[in-house]
């Protein structure tokens, strides 16, 4: 294969041609690291359909592989002869295929630096690359909002204090990018009357600073600033003050959320800013190209040493960047730009402005007032309790006071209605009571007087009747015999028979006789009767006993209305579980009294408990009154 000749791969990686009639081959490696590489190709050659848009193209110097590249551009001149020009960028740029869409927030305690890079790269579409080498483990927060993958990705390291470098490997798929501390030792020198072909050196002292106040998230006076961790001091200061004087600059970048990122990202930009920007454009012969066993190849970011000794000039700097216009036509030709700082400081301050200006594509936030009412009553064993949520929307809180009154103690019902009735229910033990007396005496129960008889004939049977009032039975015998009357009965005889006389009264008779004939008269004369009653008394016993009265379901209505009760005098109030004085009538400020965390930041994410406890039985009417800062960020749009 012949050196430096252009190879086409489609976007699978798939070769395609070798451009073995490319011209103007060229490459501009760049420390930041976006490199740029071109070529041309006849008009008339059939392998331009293969360099396609998108379509990647390797670049060799030599024999020395240079690196991967896609075209993204392409240009018909016409003169003499016709030519098409490709430009190209390096395919780093795959990464600004996709996006980190709204709002993102990774890193902070216990998240290195490489958890932070596969996030992002974890994010392609189409997974290009992958995390190589990390020599970082850095635990800053990092937050984007609508940001490519590859500005993202560029920014993790914005806020180091040491020299760091990108490095990469797209000799196989997926390809590989590594963040790497830069080596500080002299690789290479570049020496006059030797390699020397020409030198300039550029020197720009107007964008000196020397003081940064470094903001982040938010406005006005809930604008992150570093004083909390800075003893108090909004500024940080560069030792070339007294070199160069007090030259104050504020940065305001809005992407940083913490403190302790903020304060980093500002000792990185002041290390930048601090000195004038002193550059070296070097032309000269690249001498490893043809003797590579003998000469070093200069790379992107090796520390090269500069003697020129006619003009007075021994410096030590890194190479920022490398440029060949013709790797073919004029392959030892290089320009090389070397500078004492790893970005330029035009990037710097270009850096700063950009932030200005794409501000209002971060999420920001809004000064609000939020008051949180609450009311109820309470006594010295059953505490008011006022509990309070701060949600991590919450960026800051400038103010949290509890004003309180105290009321009469309030019910809402009086009493229970009633209709008229009563009810009663008793138990007793046994008891003998005497309920009546009385003394002897006689009592006619009944008188009569004479009834003359009913005339009955019996024969041969039994004669029985009942009878209430006297009568005569006439029994007409059959033959000469006699009858036996008892209980006061007499015989009489009569003409015609005999005749029985019987007692008045309800009673009942019974004569047997033989079969025969008797008719006779019954015959009762006119009687009393008396009954003696002797002294008596009468006496009731009673067993133990009790009585059930049963009661049917019902209801009772509520008589409503308000009754008003005591009032406390005096209250002792707990925020978090700890007491709190209770110094001003009404109001406290509550807010140094909140519990927090290690940094002595209230604790978002969770509920903050108020007590009010009183002396005695009384209604609490209380009010937390917040000013706080709130960001826009809420993942809903309800």
């Amino acid at each position: 294969m012949q050196e430096s000749i252009p190879q086409v791969y489609d976007r699978n990686m798939k070769r395609l041609a070798f451009l073995q009639n490319a011209m103007h081959v060229k490459y501009e490696l760049k420390i930041n690291p976006l490199h740029t590489a071109g070529f041309s190709l006849p008009a008339e050659d059939p392998k331009n359909e293969y360099c396609k848009p998108m379509n990647f193209v390797e670049i060799f110097d030599g024999a020395r592989r240079i690196e991967l590249f896609r075209i993204i551009g392409e240009d018909l001149s016409r003169s003499t002869t016709a030519y098409t020009v490709y430009e190209c960028e390096f395919v780093l740029a795959t990464l600004l295929n996709d996006v980190l869409f709204k709002y993102h927030q990774i890193g902070g305690l216990g998240i290195p630096t490489t958890r932070v890079l596969r996030y992002i790269l974890d994010r392609q579409r189409k997974p290009y690359w992958q995390l190589g080498r990390c020599d970082f483990s850095r635990q800053f927060e990092y937050k984007w909002e609508n940001q490519t993958l590859l500005a993202a990705l560029l920014s993790v390291p914005n806020a180091f204090d040491e020299p760091f470098m990108w490095t990469f490997d797209t000799t196989a798929t997926p390809w590989r990018i590594n963040l790497v501390k830069r080596d500080t030792t002299v690789k290479n020198e570049i020496r006059y009357q030797k390699n020397m072909q020409e030198i300039r050196r550029t020197k720009d002292s107007s964008t000196i600073i020397t003081r940064i106040y470094p903001l982040g998230y938010g406005e006005g006076d809930n604008q992150l600033d570093i004083t909390s961790i800075n003893g108090g001091l909004p500024y940080i200061d560069a030792d070339t003050v007294p070199e160069h004087g007090l030259i104050e600059a504020v940065m305001i970048d809005r992407r940083y959320e913490s403190t302790e990122t903020l304060l980093a990202y500002a000792k990185a930009m002041l290390e930048q800013l601090k000195n004038p920007y002193i550059s070296y454009q070097v032309k000269a012969a690249d001498l490893a190209r043809f003797s590579p066993g003998i000469y070093e190849h200069f790379n992107l970011g090796d520390t090269i040493r500069i003697i020129d000794k006619r003009d007075g000039i021994t410096v030590d700097a890194p190479i920022v960047q490398i440029k060949k216009q013709d790797v073919r036509g004029k392959p030892q030709d290089i320009e090389i730009v070397l500078a004492n700082k790893t970005r330029s400081i035009a990037s710097s301050i270009a850096d700063l402005q950009n932030r200005q200006l794409i501000n209002d594509a971060y999420a920001q936030g809004a000064t609000n007032q939020m008051a949180i009412n609450f009311a109820d009553n309470c006594d010295p064993t059953h505490p008011a309790v006022l509990n309070l949520y701060v949600p991590d929307t919450m960026a800051r809180i400038n103010k949290c006071v509890l004003h309180y009154e105290l009321e009469p103690f309030r019910g809402y019902t009086k009493g229970v209605a009633s209709a008229p009735g009563s009810v009663q229910s008793s138990s007793a033990g046994g008891a003998s009571t005497q309920s009546s007396s009385a003394g002897g005496g006689n009592t006619q129960t009944s008188a009569y007087a004479n009834v003359d008889g009913i005339e009955v004939v019996v024969s041969g049977a039994i004669a029985r009747r009942n009878t209430e009032s006297p009568i005569a039975i006439t029994v007409q015998p059959s033959g000469h015999h006699n009858h036996g009357l008892s209980d006061g009965v007499g015989l009489r005889k009569a003409d015609d028979g005999i005749t029985w006389f019987y007692p008045s009264g309800n009673h009942q008779h019974s004569a047997w006789e033989e079969d025969h004939h008797h008719v006779g008269r019954l015959q009762n004369t006119s009687h009393s009767h008396t009954v003696n009653t002797s002294d008596h008394t009468h006496t009731v016993t009673t067993q133990n006993h009790t009585h059930t009265v049963p009661i049917p379901e019902h209801g009772h209505e509520i008589e409503h209305g308000i009754y008003e009760g005591d009032i406390a005098s005096t209250i002792s109030l707990r925020v978090d579980g700890r007491p709190v004085s209770v110094t001003e009538a009404g109001e406290i400020d509550i807010i140094k009294h909140l519990s927090t965390d290690q940094s002595g930041r209230v604790l978002r994410n969770t509920w903050h408990k108020i007590e009010i406890i009183p002396d005695k039985m009384t209604r609490i009417i209380a009010n937390v009154f917040f000013q706080i800062f709130t960001n826009s960020r809420g993942g809903g749009d309800y």
